[in-house]
């Protein structure tokens, strides 16, 4: 589905639950709905904060957790408890995760998909939906931490 079919359809999920859409959350909408990485409410405040100055960090949480609710951005909570946003996926992908750095990378690979339907099978359930991610340090945070042993 294109961004612009996206925001439509998202529109059209907000007004249909009684929102009001004022010009400042259309924008904010768009906004959200063009980033292409993963992100922290705080982060996306800083973002917004630079391109669009009149929206409020306030504004940023009510509108995020509405997108959320309607089904357009995920949330996903890392191991350390931080909440992490992404807008929803068309395809199904799972998830690396740096626990020094934050940084998330994304993959998909059959063998794992067809692992866990058998597991499920095996064990008497259907699988309705799944999210795996898999927590570890990238490469920069592995080097970085062999640099600074080497200096010590």
């Amino acid at each position: 589905m294109s961004d612009s079919k996206n925001q439509i359809r998202t529109l059209e999920g907000l007004k249909s639950k009684g929102l009001r859409l004022t010009k400042v959350r259309k924008d904010l909408i768009e906004y959200i709905l063009k980033t292409k990485d993963h992100w922290t409410i705080q982060d996306l405040g800083d973002r917004v904060s630079k391109e669009l100055p009149r929206i409020g960090i306030a504004t940023v949480y009510r509108t995020v957790n509405l997108l959320v609710e309607e089904g357009s951005i995920t949330r996903t909570i890392t191991d350390s408890g931080i909440a992490r946003f992404e807008v929803t996926p068309k395809s199904h992908h799972d998830h690396l995760s740096c626990l020094s750095c934050g940084k998330i990378v994304e993959f998909e690979n059959e063998q794992i998909e067809r692992l866990q339907e058998q597991i499920a099978h095996e064990n008497g359930f259907k699988l309705t939906d799944h999210r795996m991610e898999l927590f570890g340090e990238c490469r920069a945070c592995q080097k970085a931490q062999r640099r600074a042993v080497k200096e010590k």
